[in-house]
């Protein structure tokens, strides 16, 4: 992501729209750039805005027009395949590079340097599951450059910094810092420096290299991560039992006829982290909806305003259900329960699992 991006706001995602009591995007803006119109969707403001990303850390309602944060963390994954480290970066970063002289452009870096408006662009979550998932990942940054940042207005190291500390918290593991920005490699160049090599050798040498590189055994050759993406791939189809993806059900008791879950991209995140590492759900704490029984006269005005459907009738009973793992704690069913049976609490993350009321 660069700073040419143009920031969208997608409807389906915002439960301010939807009734819920939220500006979280608003107060995390640093120069006020979002303000809310009609039916509440929030607006942004062009001429203030400056692309640096941070709505996208807060809230899965903003998404940028060039890349989404799944495929940011696809493009992650990738450059682990490759058996490389995960460089992070931002774009004031690299832009005091170009200007120092270390590089001539960003198209200078190596393959495996991510380079974002902001690193505050990237939620816990999105933290979360890299290091779950056993990636190396670094962050090279200057934090003087963050807290004299005109783009965030001094809020972006908060920020990240907080996001990278939840996600270190709770999959004990740490993120890198790198002091430098590695750059693409000039094989040539670096087989004419060696003058130990004679004509045949460096040719020789050469081929092989290139081989290596256009297989891709240069960059695997004894990396630990290719067997780590094996396993994963194995335990991929086990996750299928997950049934994350945002589909329809017939259901005669709901009021349309269908019930359609919608799987939030962070919650989504947050799940796959858990599935690679479930211990990370004792350290976890997450905020849910809970039904009190005894108050519960099964009116299910709760499942007509629930924005994800984790509240929905049992198909064949009509009595209501509750899937914790689309919960976002948006508040809206405590408002429409006329009994008073609902409240939001803190569970372990291991109550995100799929539990019927």
């Amino acid at each position: 992501m660069t700073s040419d991006n143009t920031l969208l706001v997608l409807q389906d995602y915002c439960i301010r729209m939807k009734g819920a009591a939220c500006d979280r995007c608003s107060q995390a803006c640093p120069h006020a750039a979002i303000s809310y119109g009609a039916n509440e969707r929030p607006s942004i403001d062009n001429d203030a805005c400056t692309r640096c990303g941070i709505c996208l850390g807060v809230c899965d309602a903003f998404t940028s027009t060039r890349v989404t944060m799944l495929d940011l963390h696809a493009r992650m994954r990738r450059i682990a395949l490759r058996g490389e480290e995960i460089i992070v970066t931002c774009s004031v970063y690299v832009d005091q590079a170009i200007d120092a002289g270390d590089i001539a452009a960003e198209e200078d870096l190596a393959q495996n340097v991510v380079v974002l408006p902001c690193i505050a662009a990237l939620s816990p979550e999105f933290w979360m599951v890299l290091l779950a998932e056993g990636l190396t990942v670094s962050v090279a940054c200057d934090l003087e450059l963050c807290e004299e940042c005109a783009r965030t207005a001094g809020k972006g190291e908060l920020l990240y910094s907080h996001a990278i500390a939840q996600a270190e918290r709770w999959c004990n593991a740490a993120v890198g810092f790198s002091e430098f920005l590695p750059l693409k490699e000039n094989l040539v160049r670096g087989f004419a420096k060696n003058e130990s090599y004679d004509r045949r050798s460096i040719f020789t040498n050469f081929v092989t290299s290139v081989d290596d590189i256009t297989s891709g055994r240069r960059r695997l050759r004894n990396s630990e991560t290719l067997q780590k993406f094996y396993e994963q791939k194995e335990r991929a189809r086990a996750r299928a039992q997950l049934q994350l993806n945002d589909v329809g059900h017939l259901n005669n008791f709901a009021p349309l006829g269908r019930v359609k879950q919608t799987m939030w991209p962070k919650r989504q995140l947050l799940l796959e982290a858990l599935d690679k590492q479930p211990d990370i759900g004792s350290r976890l704490t997450v905020s849910i909806s809970q039904t009190d029984m005894e108050l519960c006269t099964n009116t299910l005005e709760c499942t007509r305003v629930c924005p994800t459907s984790a509240r929905y009738p049992d198909p064949n009973t009509g009595q209501l259900v509750f899937d914790a793992r689309y919960c976002i704690s948006c508040g809206l069913c405590v408002d429409a329960c006329s009994q008073d049976a609902i409240s939001i609490v803190e569970e372990s993350g291991c109550a995100l699992e799929l539990t019927h009321e």
